[in-house]
């Protein structure tokens, strides 16, 4: 595993996390970003799912965004795919998986924001498992495999013609990743921060002359102070990023007021960081979780699901904030393709398609 470790990698990191200057510009990230994670699209189609345009037409799912001006897809990569049960959970998507669905997605104009989860399991504010391979490994020992499992990764997704536009180091990592070593405790970053930079240096070690920004990703935005602040300890813990990624859900993230005050507060703070929504969704249709009330602010219909996102839209643009990805956009028709526990599929109700794999009004919600 230590193969692609450079000798200036420890110096870099050090034991309290201390970084080098970036040597990818924000200015990379140009324009404003209209993206969708396409995770489970490449799975639902393999698995006999045919999507549909608006009038009806069968094509790609990430044909169907790029005919409707979205210009970024996102694509998760997990270090194991699926659940320890034997059911996939969604979890498709592996590396062979993943090359696959990025090339595909290049190859017809669309840039890509490679989402690394570091897990073999949903990585959420609540899940950041450290993976079976690694949990036998020390701090200093996990920081190398995090480095030469990623430069492994961005090195193979080069070679396959498939290099990532932007890379998130890490998903909704607001309690830190890859836990126990690398949980955030009583606000102490150092292992956490440590741990993502080495995921940032494999990025810039295999990223080629020009290496893709870095995101860090977190879901905190109900409150702006205190997404300001996990940004401003994560740098004195010298943490790195080249990109702000924050999820926004209206049912649990607060309404429209907090999210322009949560962007415009990060904006102020690091004037050349681009800031992004890397995920949102809403309802098309009736959510299956009880959701009510200001949770559910817009009717759950196709029309309310396109008036939140154009709404929801404007409201970042005039925040300053660099763009949207709408999350879960082709999870439709999931009995062909997931297979869990669970006894809902709310993911479904909020998908850019319907039941009948049909592109949903909110398809055009970014223009």
């Amino acid at each position: 595993m230590r193969r692609l470790l450079p000798m200036l990698f420890p110096l870099m990191l050090g034991a309290c996390g201390q970084a080098a200057t970036p040597v990818t510009p924000a200015s990379l990230l140009r324009g404003y970003v209209r993206g969708l994670d396409l995770s489970e699209a490449r799975g639902a189609e393999l698995a006999g799912v045919q999507f549909r345009d608006r009038d009806g037409a069968v094509k790609p799912a990430a044909q169907i965004a790029a005919d409707h001006h979205f210009d970024w897809v996102r694509i998760r990569l997990m270090i194991d795919s699926g659940g320890d049960d034997g059911k996939n959970y969604g979890l498709l998507q592996d590396l062979p998986y993943v090359k696959a669905a990025v090339k595909d997605a290049k190859d017809r104009g669309l840039k890509v924001l490679l989402d690394l989860h570091y897990s073999h399991w949903w990585a959420d504010p609540g899940n950041q498992w450290t993976p079976a391979r690694w949990k036998s490994l020390n701090t200093a020992d996990l920081r190398a495999a995090v480095h030469d499992y990623t430069a492994d990764v961005i090195t193979q997704l080069r070679a396959a013609g498939a290099a990532p536009d932007m890379v998130q180091v890490g998903n909704e990592i607001n309690g830190g990743m890859l836990w126990e070593p690398g949980r955030i405790v009583q606000g102490d970053m150092t292992a956490f921060a440590s741990l993502v930079n080495a995921g940032v240096q494999g990025v810039r070690d295999a990223g080629g002359p020009t290496p893709p920004p870095v995101m860090i990703h977190i879901a905190k935005i109900g409150n702006a102070a205190e997404t300001t602040a996990w940004y401003r300890a994560f740098r004195k813990a010298g943490g790195q990023f080249d990109v702000i990624g924050l999820s926004y859900y209206p049912m649990w993230h607060g309404d429209f007021q907090n999210v322009s005050g949560t962007v415009r507060a990060l904006r102020a703070e690091y004037p050349q960081t681009p800031v992004l929504l890397a995920e949102t969704a809403y309802y098309w249709d009736t959510n299956e979780v009880g959701y009510s009330g200001a949770q559910v602010p817009y009717p759950q219909t196709p029309a309310g699901q396109l008036a939140y996102l154009r709404d929801l839209n404007a409201t970042i643009r005039a925040a300053g904030g660099q763009g949207i990805f709408y999350w879960g956009a082709a999870w439709s028709q999931s009995p062909r393709w997931l297979t869990s526990s669970w006894t809902d599929d709310d993911a479904s109700r909020r998908s850019l398609f319907d039941d009948t794999a049909t592109a949903t009004p909110a398809i055009d919600g970014l223009n």
